[in-house]
């Protein structure tokens, strides 16, 4: 049931990247790159959980843990940058000063410097949820695959940067309902950020599946804001009232 879950959410992300890649394709501007860029493994992470078991403990389930871990470490933070974007392209005044975009290029570049360490450090161990198998850094007390086993303590990363992105791209997507009747973008995230806090409650057995599936739900908001407020850059960073529907 758990596997099954994890394989519906991996098609639901390779769906969003698709959609992400023909925005880029149609667009060819930054946001859409970047969103594009932030999607392209994010699939992965759901992936590796849902074949662990098949594939077992070995150099392909590891490299793939590697990409995920990867991608959630260094891909990510560049959506901080995307939040820039979508106020500038909201109209927002103070988001058309380039001290002010420069801010977001510097915390999302900051935010990728705070976990490089974690890239050499990095240690897998088996962690077992429901019948699937994948490696984490730091194996949570209820999914101990072996009780006769335990794992080391190994590495737990404050996930700062992660929270920041959500929480920024939630706020600047109320900013977009409140000016230009766009729910999509605040929805999505408030979801993911809901999800993200259940997947942390020990006692609630399909929290963390529930923290995955707010994976391609933020994917969804992230492409609908694109394709609303997504464009070349005329200077002004502004658009149209009637751009797009809602």
């Amino acid at each position: 049931m758990i596997t099954l879950g994890y394989s519906i959410i991996t098609v639901m992300c390779l769906v969003a990247l698709y959609y992400s890649a023909k925005l880029w394709l149609e667009r060819r501007d930054a946001m859409s790159f970047l969103i594009l860029a932030a999607l392209s493994l994010l699939w992965l992470d759901n992936f590796a959980i849902a074949v662990g078991a098949y594939v077992g403990e070995g150099v392909l389930l590891t490299a793939m843990s590697y990409a995920r871990y990867y991608m959630h470490w260094q891909v990510l933070p560049v959506l901080m940058i995307v939040a820039g974007i979508l106020l500038r392209r909201g109209g927002f005044a103070f988001a058309q000063n380039k001290i002010v975009m420069g801010l977001f290029c510097v915390i999302a570049v900051v935010f990728m410097a705070m976990d490089v360490p974690y890239i050499f450090q990095i240690e897998f161990y088996p962690a077992c949820y429901g019948e699937t198998f994948r490696l984490v850094t730091n194996v949570s007390a209820s999914q101990i695959c072996d009780p006769s086993n335990l794992p080391p303590q190994g590495i737990s990363v404050a996930p700062i940067p992660a929270i920041s992105v959500n929480v920024t791209l939630m706020l600047v997507g109320f900013a977009l309902w409140v000016r230009h009747g766009f729910k999509w973008l605040a929805l999505s995230f408030l979801f993911m950020f809901v999800a993200a806090g259940v997947s942390q409650m020990p006692d609630f057995y399909y929290g963390q599946i529930l923290g995955n599936l707010g994976e391609p739900i933020f994917n969804a908001g992230l492409i609908a804001a694109a394709y609303r407020f997504g464009g070349r850059d005329t200077g002004e960073g502004r658009i149209a009232d009637n751009a797009a529907p809602s």
